[in-house]
């Protein structure tokens, strides 16, 4: 497994849901997962959103070592569509966490108001969000994982010279 691959990969693909989340907040959206990650430490503010931030990409490079273990030892593949595959697991493991934040957030609900089960307390566009953001965040680190180290490669003709 290259861990190291994994974890910049994984530090990508959160960075990209990142970028998504601050376009959704410039268009209306109030999905910032960066100030409810950070206000865990400190108060709500930039210093707050800064740690947020921090918190959210060192995760997300972690999260991404799973990844690469799956791709590895289960699909022995990786790369865009099977990342993506993964991101909906993701999606379904985090959105039950979010539902699961106010237990241990300090400042939920006041200032912090919790993101509900799968963003649910946005409305359907922030469970929508929660689905696509992984899909992406998935097909990021597929894709930059590249191929794996023990990968068991089925013949086909992919992989076949053509005269």
């Amino acid at each position: 497994m290259n861990a190291g691959r994994a974890f910049v990969a994984g530090m990508v693909g959160g960075a990209a849901m990142s970028a998504l989340m601050w376009m959704a907040r410039a268009m209306g959206m109030p999905a910032n997962l960066e100030m409810m990650l950070g206000t865990m430490v400190a108060d709500p503010g930039t210093t707050a959103w800064i740690i947020g931030l921090a918190m959210h990409l060192m995760l997300s490079g972690a999260i991404a070592l799973i990844y690469a273990w799956a791709f590895e030892h289960v699909t022995h593949r990786a790369g865009w569509l099977v990342g993506a595959g993964f991101g909906i697991v993701h999606a379904i493991i985090a959105g039950i966490v979010m539902g699961m934040i106010p237990m241990i957030h300090p400042r939920m609900p006041s200032p912090v108001m919790p993101p509900g089960a799968f963003m649910s307390n946005l409305g359907a566009m922030g469970v929508v969000a929660v689905f696509m953001l992984h899909l992406v965040y998935g097909a990021v680190v597929g894709a930059m994982y590249g191929p794996p180290v023990h990968g068991h490669f089925a013949p086909d003709d992919q992989h076949v010279a053509r005269p």
